[in-house]
């Protein structure tokens, strides 16, 4: 039997080095739903996480438990484990090599997930509607971000989510002012109407169509070109964005949705984009605790960041830990991955085999196995390497021998 014929998944198959937040084509989303490997590590870590998600929103800690904070060096797989639980929370559809559809949350049964009681919290914190938004922070970013960046990007995509401009944040509320009077859709309307375009793809531009803008403005709110032209004028000069403002427009939308939907941040990398900034850091804070309590548990941030918050808290001065006393507070629910698993994950994703080529090569074993152990025997000079010590070993870590997974792992400095 050849190599390429002893694996259940084909060896030249594209497989991404690189977990990215945007990336969510549909060959994508398969492939990163039905290779994912959950580890023990990673078991305890869903566990801790619906563990929280799942309190009931009448319990009076939730408000409390709406920050998630995963650490994790490169390579740990944070990023990865965040897109996972967007797939899981959103339960996002995927489409199969055969074209088969399949919900997101039934590629975690036993054979994934052992624990009955954490796959029980994850169909529990399916069966309610959620809007998810996973974006990575930094690249979210704008050059022409003013105030506070954080709170900018936050608004950025929560604009962009439900539809409205995500560069001109007076406009996404223009647009959002319209929406709630019921009037968006005669906007539009009446804007291709005077322009010949479709409002959505000139609003970029909306400075050099004013006079068609404002048309529209009269149109569908029913006002003189004069007041149309103060109100459209006035939106912009007057437009000012607070954390209490911001929390307030979420839950405006949620209040729209039944009563048990939430609407979830899924933050990558921020620990990085923050840094040590203190205005930025307490932004986060201030979010997630105004999330919490203006939202009563129904909107959460999870992020993700190199460091962990100990060790976030512990590089600042004592007189900038003082002021962010409170965020660790706010992320009660700390997830630290490690890369103690890549044995694990190389043999489950990549080097699973046929059931054919078990046979074979444990009949290989029975043969060869004595020869093969003496063959990789080190001597006790340099350093103690992991061998093979049975048939289970040598069929799991074929063609390798368990050595060539040792991870030495590094501080990123």
């Amino acid at each position: 039997m050849k190599i390429k014929h002893l694996f259940f998944k084909p060896l030249d198959r594209p497989i991404n080095g690189v977990v990215k937040a945007d990336q969510d084509d549909e060959v994508t989303v398969f492939q990163e739903l039905d290779e994912y490997v959950v580890t023990n590590e990673l078991e305890r870590h869903f566990r801790a996480f619906f563990d929280s998600y799942t309190t009931a929103l009448s319990d009076p800690s939730i408000s409390n438990r709406v920050g998630v904070w995963i650490s994790g060096f490169f390579g740990s797989g944070k990023s990865h484990f965040l897109k996972i639980l967007s797939y899981i929370l959103a339960n996002r559809s995927s489409i199969n090599h055969e074209g088969q559809s399949k919900q997101a949350v039934d590629y975690f049964d036993e054979h994934k997930i052992h624990d009955a009681m954490i796959r029980a919290d994850i169909d529990k914190a399916v069966s309610t509607s959620t809007d998810v938004i996973l974006f990575n922070i930094d690249s979210k970013a704008s050059v022409s971000d003013g105030g506070n960046k954080v709170l900018d990007v936050f608004l950025r995509v929560f604009n962009e989510h439900q539809g409205y401009s995500g560069d001109d944040p007076h406009v996404a509320h223009m647009e959002r002012y319209l929406t709630q009077k019921g009037k968006y859709q005669a906007f539009k309307d009446a804007y291709k109407e005077a322009s010949g375009s479709e409002w959505c793809n000139e609003r970029d531009a909306y400075a050099l169509n004013q006079d068609e803008v404002e048309c529209a403005l009269s149109v569908a709110l029913d006002l003189s070109a004069e007041a149309a032209n103060k109100w459209f004028e006035a939106s912009e000069q007057k437009f000012a964005v607070s954390v209490e403002k911001f929390c307030g427009w979420v839950k405006e939308y949620l209040d729209t949705q039944p009563a048990d939907h939430r609407l979830l941040f899924l933050v990558d990398e921020v620990g990085q984009f923050i840094g040590s900034d203190t205005t930025l850091m307490l932004t986060l804070q201030t979010i997630t605790e105004n999330l919490g309590t203006i939202c009563q548990g129904r909107a959460w941030i999870i992020v993700t960041s190199q460091a962990d918050m100990d060790a976030v808290l512990g590089e600042l001065t004592s007189t900038k830990a003082n002021d962010f006393s409170k965020i660790a507070g706010r992320f009660k629910t700390r997830l630290s991955l490690s890369s103690s698993n890549t044995d694990e994950v190389i043999q489950r994703r990549l080097l699973s085999k046929t059931p054919e080529a078990e046979v074979e090569l444990r009949a290989v074993y029975a043969e060869k196995g004595d020869i093969l152990k003496n063959q990789l025997t080190f001597d006790r000079s340099g350093p103690t390497l992991k061998n093979i010590d049975g048939p289970d070993s040598f069929v799991v870590n074929y063609p390798f021998a368990p050595f060539h997974f040792v991870y030495t792992h590094t501080k990123e400095r």
